[in-house]
């Protein structure tokens, strides 16, 4: 007879990497012409310089701000599906002011206020979504994916348009000053002072939802909504702000890649960041703290994927199907597991079974009601 084993949140994020990690095995023996040095290269070789090491570390660094965002949504009962187009949104934006500024000010000032429009934009596009909901019961679910997929387009087009470097052969902007990148702290590798804004974030984001009132109203809105109302609490100003911060913070993660690694933005920029910002979320299971390992997890999975890619000749999709079993697996609350089937009368009811004789060496009789 099945019956269900409920699983505690640590025990959804053990099972989800190990599986994942079982999986990446299990393909790489099978499909690779080479088994052994494709496992080295997918588990090892993301640590095995300091290029790679610090690329992996940067590869991280808009999951956590990123995943944070979408984690604050969660709080408030809201689900911000429109990250991928916020991201990519705020990318834009901030290049775009990076541009204008970069020579007629000083660099802090244009990288100041490249942050401050990428953050802007996401802030805008997701409290669209937030609005809707808090006075036409709109789900931000839709709302903000339909709206994600309308601003990704026009990405796009300004990007083939209007916005594209003259120079280039690629669909791409100009390429922002050197001036207004920001330092890198792991060199040879792209790593730089975004990780520790995006560790900081964290931080705080885990302190103001424990000590401030902020944080204690936020959690009541997403834990019972009607018990929020009646203790006073704007409910409708926590979805539309919740919903804000969280496009701000998708929006920040653009604008620091922008400022970071690229320095520019190229057609198909967020390139899936959004989504698997979402999957971070779900694997740190409602804990701000969870954030951290659970992006450094899907880093690794990236960087490990690229490497076999180049390596052993393994398709990109490969980190596609171990982000989906790593996924089916956390949002399981509970597994089947087997137990003994006892017979039930015709009546449905279970009757008592008779009591057992002990045997000539003591022991009761292995089958209930019989004597040996």
């Amino acid at each position: 007879m099945r019956r269900s084993v409920d699983l505690t949140p640590g025990q959804r994020v053990a099972l989800a990497a190990g599986t994942a990690m079982l999986l990446a095995s299990t393909v790489l023996i099978v499909a690779a012409p080479q088994p052994v040095p494709a496992l080295v290269q997918f588990f090892l070789k993301p640590f095995s310089s300091r290029l790679a090491f610090g690329s992996m570390l940067q590869g991280a660094v808009p999951l956590m701000i990123a995943g944070i965002g979408v984690l604050l949504a969660f709080k408030s009962s809201n689900f911000n599906l429109g990250g991928e187009g916020q991201i990519y949104a705020g990318a834009l934006a901030a290049c775009v002011t990076g541009l204008a500024l970069q020579d007629a000010t000083a660099p802090l000032v244009a990288v100041l206020a490249s942050i401050a429009a990428g953050m802007l934009t996401g802030a805008l596009l997701a409290s669209i979504s937030g609005l809707l909901k808090a006075m036409r019961g709109v789900s931000e679910m839709i709302s903000s994916f339909l709206l994600s997929a309308a601003v990704v387009l026009l990405a796009d087009a300004l990007l083939t348009g209007p916005l594209q470097d003259p120079a280039s052969n690629f669909q791409t902007t100009r390429m922002l000053s050197r001036a207004l990148l920001l330092p890198r702290l792991l060199p040879p590798s792209r790593l730089d002072l975004a990780f520790p804004v995006a560790l900081l974030l964290i931080g705080a984001t885990r302190y103001l939802a424990r000590t401030s009132r902020i944080g204690f109203e936020l959690a009541i809105c997403g834990t019972n909504e009607a018990f929020a109302r009646y203790c006073g609490i704007p409910v409708e100003a926590y979805m539309v702000g919740t919903m804000a911060v969280s496009g701000a913070l998708h929006g920040l993660a653009g604008a620091l890649l922008v400022l970071g690694p690229y320095g520019r933005v190229m057609r198909g920029f967020s390139a899936g960041t959004g989504w698997s910002a979402i999957s971070v979320a779900l694997l740190a299971q409602g804990s701000e703290a969870g954030i951290l390992p659970a992006a450094l997890f899907f880093a690794w999975l990236k960087a490990g994927s690229d490497q076999v890619m180049i390596g052993s000749g393994i398709p990109s999709e490969f980190i596609a199907i171990l982000q989906a079993a790593a996924m089916f697996l956390v949002t399981a609350s509970s597994l089947p597991i087997m137990r003994r089937h006892r017979k039930i009368p015709a009546s449905g009811v279970e009757t008592p079974a008779a009591p057992q004789e002990p045997d000539s060496t003591g022991q009761a009789s292995s089958e209930p009601g019989v004597t040996p």
